[in-house]
């Protein structure tokens, strides 16, 4: 047998030394995205970062192992699960499984990657240095309210119609900046100067939704100094909910929406207007309802002063006298009709009881010397004697007696 034979570990031992050996698969760049990452400790100071790097999708993808040694490399970024990343290093065999790899030296962001670990990284540096921590409380009573933000946008407009709903006692200034493009990090720094300026409580420093480019401004180093170093508290409202920015960590304090902004800076104002008001309601309420009972204990008062005037009570009294007036007029009469009627029939008694009414029936009467004749005895022959008839009366003589 002509064939050289060697062990697996010979083998894999001569094709090691083999790439090492070549120049064009040392010391160079690899480009893919980062998958299955782990790290194995074997000690304090031996700790291997094991992923693989990956390329396609399908049948068409394809991946090659990386292993890095961290005590001996110049690792300054740790990657994560799917950034894409440029691994610096050399071709090696992996011993126990005898497979070709990429022992790294360095890891390199690459595209977005790249970006996001600048902003990582810048993210890092701020937060050592503190910029991060200052929340200055925002003034409970804002009378100026400064906008930093495109006076074009709806944002600005969205701003003032909020303010004008909460608290619109308050004045609000548009600081006028760009907020995307190239020329947007060098004006909106020169607007935040600016708003401090103006005599503003506070600042709002706002744009709406949009892209990562679009807001790329609001992640630079520039910006984020001119926020932190500003003489007012600042609210930084970028972007939607789920955006984020250095500009929100720099701030004082964070909102998710500018209309958002706008009830924070004005929250406790808002609630203190809304506590006037209502204490406003009560005292008026209050007011007018001891008024109306003033007024009618005085409705009651004018009815007893006006009841018991002297000029009502001599009309009281008058009245009072009338109805006695009236009584006693009505008794006499009732007195005099029943006299009448008891003079009527007595006078009627008389009249039957007349010894003149007699006479108009007839008959006639005699008397002598001015008294009745009842009898025959008590006259003479030859007496005068007076007949008095109904009508008219005679003297007479007796000629003769008939006892």
């Amino acid at each position: 047998m002509d064939n050289a034979v060697y062990s697996v570990s010979e083998f894999t031992q001569r094709v090691d030394r083999a790439l090492s050996g070549c120049p064009e698969l040392n010391n160079i760049g690899v480009c893919g995205e980062v998958s299955r990452i782990t790290v194995q400790s074997k000690s304090a100071y031996m700790d291997w970062i094991f992923f693989s790097l990956r390329e396609g999708e399908g049948r068409e993808e394809c991946s090659l192992k990386v292993a890095i040694f961290k005590s001996t490399s110049r690792l300054t970024y740790m990657p994560k699960e799917g950034d894409e990343v440029i691994v610096l290093g050399s071709v090696s065999i992996s011993r126990k499984q005898s497979q070709y790899q990429i022992k790294g030296e360095d890891i390199i962001p690459y595209g977005e990657g790249a970006k996001a670990a600048a902003l990582q990284m810048l993210t890092e540096k701020l937060r050592a240095e503190g910029l991060f921590n200052q929340h200055r409380p925002l003034p409970r009573f804002p009378k100026k309210i400064a906008v930093v933000t495109s006076p074009t946008g709806a944002v600005w407009h969205d701003i003032c119609d909020k303010l004008a709903e909460t608290f619109p006692a308050v004045t609000v200034v548009c600081v006028p900046a760009q907020v995307q493009g190239a020329a947007a990090v060098p004006s909106l720094v020169s607007a935040v100067r600016r708003a401090q300026t103006i005599g503003a409580d506070v600042m709002i420093i706002a744009r709406g939704g949009g892209s990562k480019e679009d807001l790329d401004c609001f992640n630079s180093e520039e910006l984020a100094r001119a926020i932190f170093a500003s003489t007012i508290p600042t609210v930084s409202a970028v972007g939607h909910e789920v955006d984020h920015s250095l500009s929100d960590d720099v701030a004082d304090v964070s909102a998710s929406t500018p209309t958002s902004a706008a009830v924070i800076v004005t929250k406790a104002a808002a609630e203190e207007a809304a506590r006037l008001d209502g204490v406003e309601q009560y005292f008026h309420s209050e007011i007018k309802r001891i008024i109306d009972s003033r007024e009618r204990r005085l409705m009651l008062l004018g009815k007893d002063v006006q009841l018991n005037s002297p000029r009502n009570r001599i009309l009281r009294w008058e009245q009072t006298i009338a109805q006695y007036s009236e009584s006693i007029a009505q008794s006499v009469h009732r007195r005099l009709d029943n006299a009448e009627s008891r003079l009527k029939i007595y006078a009627q008694s008389i009249s039957d009881l007349n010894p003149l009414a007699v006479l108009s029936r007839g008959y006639s009467t005699a008397t002598y010397n001015g008294k009745a004749v009842r009898s025959a005895k008590e006259l003479s022959v030859g007496d005068v004697i007076d007949v008095r008839f109904d009508k008219g009366s005679v003297s007479a003589a007796v000629k003769s007696l008939y006892l």
